[in-house]
């Protein structure tokens, strides 16, 4: 395998490597994955030649980056224009372990950019020498494809772990925030088990599902969105107290305090007026949504979204209620104004701290 490194032009105009940022061929999929874990000196490289890529494929336009000439522009996209049409490849067989060992080795080397787009930056640490941890700071958002091609949207100010073993006995992640999951369903029935605090876990085949799981949060929220789950809570001896089966479009709530739990179903936009779906998974598109939210709780999310301390110095603001949606990647002064049209508020910035008031 080469060991040199590659420039941005040639990268840009390889086609195993385009194949490789399209998700077009398994075969190239496991050359470049296997290239870099090898290589990680030349991960920034890489990184900037798959940001151009995808640009070009999601955008049809040419980016303004000094490393793309309008030649080049104009070769890649014809090159991405013939990935585009069907192409047959050819029947192989890919070892289930190897492509595990690819991928694990891949891991610590180019988490933040495993899907098809650019994603945020995010810290992977070894937490020990039996597990991994996934790190999305405060004013991020990221993207993952595990070993078992399990597809995770990770939203910010959330911590993913699980065993650098995984896939090899079990399918068992641990989750402090929230995330957004594909569950990849595998012959075998093989389940996928997500760990919460309080002593529940969500356990699946194969399905999609959100969880929003903060420990700052007073509840626990699992949406089921296609497939089947099980919310599963023990006691503190792991005896099994209560095992509920979600349908498609359920929401669980489980009180911390209270320590109960209550099943509702979700309203879809043709169902009502406020689409409830889009409320729980409209943050891995990068859309910020709320309905008939406390200021107080929007508050909240705003710190998560933007990586800023926000301090509300208004008890009457805080119980005030706002229903928006921001699905153009405003700033967060962009977002105060449209709340300071229908409520007057003043606020100020000192050093990353937010203070709002009447």
């Amino acid at each position: 395998m080469q060991k040199e490194g590659f420039s941005i032009d040639q990268l840009l105009l390889n086609e195993s490597f385009i194949r490789y940022v399209l998700e077009k061929s398994k075969e190239d999929i496991m050359y470049w994955n296997t290239w870099i874990s090898e290589n990680p000196e030349n991960a920034d490289v890489l990184i900037k030649a798959r940001e151009i890529i995808d640009f070009v494929y999601t955008h049809k336009a040419q980016p303004h980056h000094p490393g793309i000439s309008k030649k080049i522009y104009e070769k890649l996209q014809q090159r991405i224009l013939a990935e585009q049409l069907p192409l047959k490849q050819p029947d192989r067989k890919v070892s289930l372990r190897y492509y595990w060992y690819a991928a694990s080795i891949l891991l610590l080397v180019s988490f933040g950019f495993l899907l098809g787009k650019m994603l945020r930056p995010v810290r992977v640490t070894d937490v020990s020498s039996n597990y991994l941890e996934v790190i999305v700071p405060d004013g991020q958002r990221s993207q993952l494809i595990l070993p078992d091609s399990t597809k995770v949207w990770l939203n910010a100010g959330t911590r993913l772990k699980y065993p650098v073993n995984f896939l090899q006995q079990s399918r068992e992640v641990y989750l402090s925030g929230e995330a957004y999951f594909k569950v990849k369903h595998l012959k075998g029935d093989l389940p996928f088990i997500v760990h919460l605090k309080n002593n529940l876990n969500v356990r699946v085949l194969g399905t999609e599902f959100n969880v929003k799981s903060y420990e700052s949060d007073e509840i626990i929220e699992t949406t089921l969105l296609n497939g089947s789950v099980r919310l599963i809570k023990a006691d503190e001896k792991n005896k099994v107290i209560e095992n509920l089966r979600l349908k498609p479009n359920e929401r669980a709530v489980y009180q911390k305090q209270e320590e109960k739990i209550t099943v509702s179903s979700l309203l879809s936009e043709s169902e009502g007026a406020v689409n409830e779906i889009e409320l729980v998974t409209a943050w891995k598109d990068e859309e910020l949504v709320f309905h008939n939210e406390t200021f107080e709780d929007i508050a909240v999310k705003l710190e998560r979204w933007f990586g800023y301390q926000i301090t509300v110095n208004d008890e009457f603001l805080k119980q005030e209620r706002f229903t928006g949606k921001f699905a153009n990647n405003e700033t967060i002064y962009q977002i105060l104004e449209v709340f300071n049209r229908s409520e007057s508020i003043q606020y100020k910035n000192y050093n990353s701290e937010i203070i709002i008031t009447k």
